[in-house]
This record gives structure tokens, C-alpha cells and sequence, in this order.
């Protein structure tokens, strides 16, 4: 769309300005039809930028892009990433780097109703052990099960485990940051 809209202003300025053979018209038009296009792009990027801002429109999402919209969060907040997620990801999707600590993340994007259970948050945690990630996040749109949330509770404190479901990602979202609940450093 961008070499689109360049190309017809390149080609278009130049016919308006210097009126070959009387062709100012068709320069004009082509300019009109640049700006429009390019408006159109600019409002279509603005809406989906406002609509990662919630929960709803995170649902949206494809998998991969939720999955970059929650690296963007942590880039923004220093963090080094590196992304490994589809199959064979071994239970972490992305690994995050910062001042040696290593964070193991899982991203879930899951329906309103969807619910991560505890084997789901057991595999995240062996993974971030496996990994020696000094704490384990799990990112989800959905909600956590009652057990899986008694699970990660239990733990002791060696390696956290942080949750961050529905109710908490909508507040993530709106400020485009991850950790700022956690206590953790950014």
C-alpha cells in the first residue's frame, strides 16, 4: 500500500506541476487518490494500534501477532527478546532478557470463556526451570483455572510465576507495559 501510494504521488506531482501536454488534470486526480489512499492507511494502522489497547481487541489478534503485541510490551520496557513460539516451542514463547535476568513467557490468546488449566501452567514452569529463566509469566486473554492459580500459588519463591489473565491484561494493554505489577525493575 505505502510503494502504491508513493509511487502514484511520485508519478502524479511532476504531471500536476509541469502540465505536459496538457495533462494537469490526470496529475491532480492522481495526487487526490494518493492522499486518500494514504489517509486510509493512516486510520486503518490508528484503529488496530487503539484496538490492542483492550481486551477485545486482543482476542482479535492471530496467535503470532498476540504474541508480538506482548514482546512489544517487554521491548518497551528494556527487555531483550528473543521469540521461538509455535510448535515445538517447548511450552515458552518468548524469552526475555534483561541485566541477567531471563524470563520465560507463555502467551495464551484465548476466547472470553477460554480457560488455561494447571497442566497448562505446570509445563510453562518446567519449561522456565529447564531454561533457568529466573521467573516464569504467563500471558493469557483467557482466565487461569482456580487450581492452576492454587498451583503457581504454592510455589516458594525461588523462580516466580506470574499470571497475567483478563482481568489484568486490559490494564497492560492500555498502558503497554508487563511487569509494572510484578514489582519487577524496568
Amino acid at each position: 500500500m505505502t510503494r502504491l501510494v508513493l509511487g502514484l504521488a511520485a508519478v502524479s506531482g511532476p504531471v500536476a506541476y509541469f502540465d505536459p501536454n496538457g495533462y494537469r488534470w490526470a496529475g491532480v486526480v492522481g495526487l487526490a487518490v494518493a492522499v486518500m489512499l494514504a489517509g486510509t492507511a493512516a486510520g486503518r494502522w490508528s484503529r488496530g494500534r487503539a484496538a490492542r489497547r483492550s481486551v477485545e481487541g486482543l482476542r482479535k489478534l492471530h496467535p503470532s501477532d498476540f504474541e508480538a503485541e506482548v514482546a512489544g510490551w517487554l521491548q518497551r520496557e528494556g527487555w531483550r527478546v528473543e521469540r521461538r513460539g509455535g510448535t515445538g516451542d517447548g511450552g515458552i514463547d518468548l524469552l526475555a532478557r534483561k541485566r541477567g535476568e531471563t524470563l520465560a513467557v507463555q502467551c495464551k490468546r484465548y476466547a472470553e470463556h477460554a480457560t488455561v488449566t494447571a497442566p497448562q501452567v505446570r509445563e510453562l514452569f518446567g519449561a522456565a526451570v529447564a531454561e533457568s529463566a529466573t521467573a516464569a509469566v504467563l500471558v493469557t486473554t483467557g482466565h487461569v483455572s482456580g487450581p492452576a492459580q492454587a498451583w503457581a500459588e504454592s510455589l516458594p519463591g525461588a523462580t516466580p510465576l506470574w499470571l497475567v489473565d483478563a482481568g489484568r491484561i486490559g490494564q497492560v494493554a492500555a498502558r503497554q507495559a508487563l511487569l509494572k505489577d510484578f514489582g519487577v525493575k524496568t
